[in-house]
């Protein structure tokens, strides 16, 4: 069996550097994860050959847009079919924006992709990120049906999840959650749709999506909008946004108005199509904003920058988003 190993940084790629602080170091976790895993007690541990690629070498938390582009670069480059299936090393700072950008790239995918991190660097016996990547080694040994998942350990067991549908881990939690994660032993595969893989079609991403979280006295005039080509604004919990101010620069038409003078697509989500129990998302929808709802908040964020970089803008960009690639929707 040989599996495609990715190394990009993070906490599982980490170790102390001389000021006692947890820096990337890929070229070195590379023996700690392989020499654990074959000194294991792994069923496959004789049985798996990993060809291993580091095209990043940072930890997760200072990732951009030109990573990504750097990471998706490469990946274009690797022949698939050579493989039983793939493994991704991955910071948990932004694991789920990295999981739902390939989620969308390797949708049509041969081979099942798993995105694998740890809560402590691997060296450390508490660490979790040895039998994640354990786990993800023996579900492509088994044959699980290929699509991009993540494979994680809480508290109470391991998961496994659609990398479509990962949620970012909260504050002071090292836990990760999704809507229909499934614990190891429960867990079937999810096919992902049959067609070409995006990635060969997407271009270089950019930073043309403004995202706007609702919190209290938000000041629209703070906003630019240069370089924007989407803005995804989000709501409270009963899916409303700041409409009806003392003063327009505090209320989010003014930044509607805006964006529709532009041309530029105003999404607010989540936010039914129908939410209109609230006078103030009603007017907010009848000013122009587009109403999104069933997918993630980071899968809503990289879904825009994807379709944006496939050349989609205005009304197809819409379109897209409103378009399901591979079970974002839940």
């Amino acid at each position: 069996m040989k599996i495609l190993l990715i190394m990009t940084g993070g906490t599982i790629c980490s170790f102390e550097n001389e000021r006692g602080e947890r820096a990337a170091d890929t070229e070195r976790a590379e023996a700690y994860i392989v020499n654990n895993f074959k000194n294991g007690d792994s069923v496959y541990r004789d049985d798996v050959q990993f060809d291993v690629k580091s095209p990043l070498n940072i930890l997760s938390e200072n990732m951009t847009v030109t990573s990504w582009n750097t990471l998706v670069t490469n990946m274009k480059k690797y022949k698939y079919d050579e493989y039983d299936g793939v493994i991704i090393l991955h910071g948990t700072d932004t694991l789920a924006y990295t999981s739902a950008l390939l989620s969308l790239l390797m949708s049509g995918t041969d081979v099942p992709v798993f995105l694998v991190s740890s809560q402590l660097p691997i060296y450390m016996e508490e660490a979790n990120g040895n039998e994640n990547f354990k786990t993800a080694v023996e579900l492509i040994a088994k044959g699980v049906v290929p699509n991009v998942y993540a494979v994680y350990r809480n508290g109470d067991g391991i998961y496994v999840h659609l990398a479509s549908h990962l949620l970012q881990c909260t504050n002071n939690s090292w836990e990760f959650y999704s809507y229909d994660m499934k614990r190891l032993e429960d867990f079937v595969g999810v096919a992902s749709p049959r067609g070409d893989m995006p990635l060969y079609k997407c271009g270089g991403l950019t930073p043309s999506v403004l995202k706007v979280s609702e919190y209290f006295g938000i000041d629209y005039n703070r906003f630019s909008l240069d370089g924007v080509r989407a803005v995804l604004h989000g709501t409270y919990h009963s899916s409303t946004l700041a409409v009806d101010t003392e003063s327009e620069r505090y209320s989010a038409l003014s930044l509607i108005d805006r964006c529709r003078s532009e041309s530029i697509p105003f999404f607010i989500h989540p936010c039914d199509s129908e939410a209109y129990d609230y006078e103030s998302t009603g007017k907010a929808l009848r000013h122009g904003a587009i109403a999104l709802n069933g997918i993630t908040s980071e899968m809503a964020y990289v879904k825009l920058l994807v379709g944006i970089a496939c050349g989609y803008d205005g009304e197809m960009l819409v379109r897209y988003m409103k378009n399901e690639i591979n079970g974002e929707f839940i």
